[in-house]
């Protein structure tokens, strides 16, 4: 149900043909606001349900501009909005000042001082991800999530075994031998057991759970262009490839590296006074998951010979190990945008090693066993219905 409030605000007429929408979106209702012709303003209010977004989207056609600010729904608004034809336009709360300052902050008077923004063209839009990549974050956020309950199974089964001083005949207490010998503990007391046993059951759903997701996000790679590029970084497997692309989205929005740099968050922060300027510790701005695998990658890659390392070396001997790893990222970012950009292969690439993750990657997707002849023609069959298809770039 939408309940409509219509209040004057005389000011100069419009005339405009466009129709103006502002949004404020909290968990349970929508405050909305649109600026009618004459200026006045008409408010509304809905629930924030699914249906009744549906609904909304019935009154909305290729002559309206809705603004929205950025919320955990604001994808699905985005689509639902969108298919009618309206011109979206997320906003990011912490840049739109005219709201972020307001002196009276009420959803109301959001709603209102939203609408006036995108009318007079002063919003500050986010980027919307494409469907494919935020189907892709969906899956790795939710394989890290999964992959943080195993760590915190495994510390709950280790601290059975430390309570009771149980020392750990092998070297890995989760191989088959350590599994093995967990099944067969004799020395607990009945209860500690039962959690002991619980634990395991529950340690097996879940990677049983992450396998799954893993063969998903391994079968979508084999169809994403730039996957087979990346993979030859040293590093960067299937999933932090898919990660990478994934958080930068389309490669086209950074015209240059130091643009997909400052999105990252992996550049200084600047303070400046006068002719004073100082330098501080990285903003860590944007995505956080972007900025964390480009570090976990970079411990790998600068073990290996090439420019890479060589430049970590040289920070690490002046400023560090820290700093250098971050530097390192930062640079294998660089890297990362000129691949992309100008569809070119990593310099100090070893095609053996690529070959490598490429098979094991369609043997994770695939239910059969792939071996190189068999990875030569389903490469080439998926290169052809692309090419059929015409699938557009997602990240070119």
């Amino acid at each position: 149900m939408i309940v409509v409030l219509t209040f004057a605000c005389p000011k100069k007429r419009r005339s405009s043909g466009l129709r103006y929408f502002g949004l404020d979106v909290h968990k349970a209702t929508c405050e909305g606001a649109e600026l009618l012709p004459d200026n006045t303003i008409r408010r509304f209010r809905f629930p924030n349900e699914k249906k009744e977004w549906k609904r909304f989207a019935q009154e909305l056609d290729g002559n309206c501009k809705v603004a929205l600010e950025a919320t955990g729904n604001a994808s699905m608004i985005y689509d639902i909005l969108s298919e009618r034809g309206a011109q979206v336009i997320v906003v990011n709360p912490i840049r739109t000042r005219a709201i972020a300052e307001a002196r009276i902050k009420t959803d109301k008077v959001d709603a209102e001082i939203l609408v006036r923004l995108l009318a007079a063209d002063f919003v500050c839009a986010c980027w919307v991800a494409s469907k494919v990549e935020r189907e892709l974050r969906t899956l790795l956020h939710h394989r890290a999530a999964l992959k943080k309950q195993v760590v915190g199974v495994k510390n709950r089964i280790h601290a059975v075994l430390a309570r009771h001083a149980i020392k750990v005949p092998v070297s890995d207490l989760f191989g088959v031998k350590g599994r093995q010998f967990l099944r067969e503990l004799e020395e607990l007391p009945e209860v500690e057991k039962i959690v002991l046993t619980s634990n395991l059951k529950i340690l097996e759903a879940l990677e049983e759970e992450i396998t799954a997701v893993e063969k998903e996000l391994n079968l979508r790679a084999i169809e994403l262009p730039g996957v087979e590029s990346l993979l030859g970084i040293p590093g960067i497997d299937v999933l932090s490839a898919l990660t990478i692309l994934a958080e930068i989205g389309d490669i086209k929005r950074f015209t240059s590296a130091k643009k997909l740099a400052s999105f990252s968050g992996l550049v200084p922060s600047v303070h400046q006074s006068g002719k004073t300027r100082y330098t501080g510790h990285i903003t860590k701005a944007g995505r956080s998951m972007l900025r964390w695998i480009l570090i976990q990658v970079a411990h790998t890659a600068v073990r290996q010979p090439g420019a890479l390392r060589d430049f970590y070396l040289r920070i690490k001997k002046r400023k560090g190990r820290k700093i250098a790893i971050v530097a390192a990222a930062r640079k294998l970012l660089t890297i990362i945008w000129a691949m992309l950009t100008k569809n070119t292969e990593y310099r100090y690439l070893k095609e053996d090693l690529r070959q490598k993750k490429i098979r094991r990657m369609y043997q994770r997707a695939l239910p059969y066993k792939v071996d190189n002849n068999l990875l030569q023609k389903i490469t080439s069959l998926v290169e052809e219905e692309m090419m059929m298809a015409d699938i557009p770039h997602p990240v070119a």
